[in-house]
């Protein structure tokens, strides 16, 4: 009894689509970890869109959990799926009001849950670190993202990309948590896109910045700015992705923030406005001849392409001990940037 009790011992999970606001969910169950299950549904290429864990519930019970949600949901399922045709909001608040009105089924916390997910998922070994599966310490690391700066972080990248991660989903200037699927290393960043939001910020922020290189107050006020890097972008648009280019870095490289000379960062910045429409007083993208990192098999490697300028400002994040402290301590030695960013843009 005890060992099928166990066996029954997970999450059901609630999905919503990433970076997509679309009035569509996938209401599952998982003995893993709900982000472990997200990952592989991710990396399954079904076709269909790329998903982000909006909400979970931990019981002794998920799969008699999953199907009661599933039979009072059934008016909303699409047929032979386990999409609903509702919000994730709208689809928490159905499981935990049907969860409520029944006795059977016991919610678990994370810590009566936590063991045995480890000793489940803990048999295989990899040879790196790589987050390929999003365990308990990154699930930890996102749910930390959003109660320290108090949002709802929204997804970005897939795991089959150099880069994924969570931001603050803000438009304008947004905190972000990245990973490198290859190294496993995770950075906390201060990021400002070229995109239109309201009034091209970007462009507001290089002309204030050229006009008072106040960069330099900055890095005088923190403690290790050798633990800090600058890094403008250029992003080339293929519609709406974002391919590599062997242009990318403005100014050839990102700088260690103890290390920035002034001239190279008013080249850099000068750069960086040329890849902006000053026909159009720097609010829009601009054309650049770029070549693409990876040859295409139809079409030419060197192209005529929109960009536009992104800037990143980042420090890495230690994985180890108290991931809370950290992540605390280093939202701290970030916010005097985040804080110049902000204000140049207003």
């Amino acid at each position: 009894m005890k060992e099928f009790q166990e066996k029954n011992i997970g999450y059901v999970y609630i999905l919503e689509v990433a970076d997509i606001e679309l009035p569509v969910c996938k209401i599952g169950m998982t003995t893993r970890t709900p982000y472990e299950r997200c990952d592989e549904i991710n990396c399954s290429s079904t076709g269909d869109f790329i998903w982000s864990v909006a909400h979970y519930i931990a019981v002794d019970d998920c799969r008699k959990l999953e199907s009661l949600v599933h039979t009072k949901l059934a008016p909303l399922r699409q047929k032979k799926r386990e999409f609903f045709n509702l919000s994730a909001e709208d689809a928490n608040t159905a499981l935990l009001s049907i969860f409520d009105k029944q006795s059977e089924i016991k919610r678990l916390t994370l810590e009566e849950i936590k063991p045995l997910s480890k000793e489940k998922t803990g048999t295989k070994k990899h040879k790196k670190r790589a987050f390929k599966c999003a365990d308990f310490e990154y699930a930890e690391l996102l749910q930390l993202f959003n109660s320290l700066l108090n949002v709802k972080g929204r997804p970005f990248g897939q795991l089959n990309k150099p880069y994924f991660g969570i931001s603050d989903g803000h438009q304008g200037v947004q905190w972000n948590l990245s990973v490198s699927v290859d190294t496993g290393i995770a950075a906390l960043g201060v990021n400002l896109e070229g995109l239109k939001y309201k009034d091209w910020p970007i462009s507001k922020f290089i002309l204030t910045e050229l006009n008072k290189r106040r960069i330099f107050e900055i890095i005088e006020k923190i403690e290790n700015p050798s633990s800090v890097f600058v890094r403008f972008s250029r992003d080339a648009w293929q519609v709406t992705s974002r391919p590599n280019i062997v242009e990318k870095y403005l100014g050839g490289q990102e700088f260690m923030c103890s290390a920035l000379a002034e001239g190279k960062w008013e080249e850099t910045l000068r750069e960086a406005l040329e890849c902006l429409n000053e026909k159009n007083n720097f609010q829009g993208r601009t054309k650049q001849i770029v070549t693409l990192e990876n040859p295409p098999r139809n079409g030419e490697q060197i192209r005529l392409m929109e960009v536009s300028p992104h800037l990143t400002i980042w420090s890495p994040l230690k994985l180890t001990g108290n991931i809370e402290s950290h992540l605390r301590n280093k939202i701290e030695e970030l916010q005097p940037f985040y804080d110049w960013v902000k204000g140049a843009c207003e």
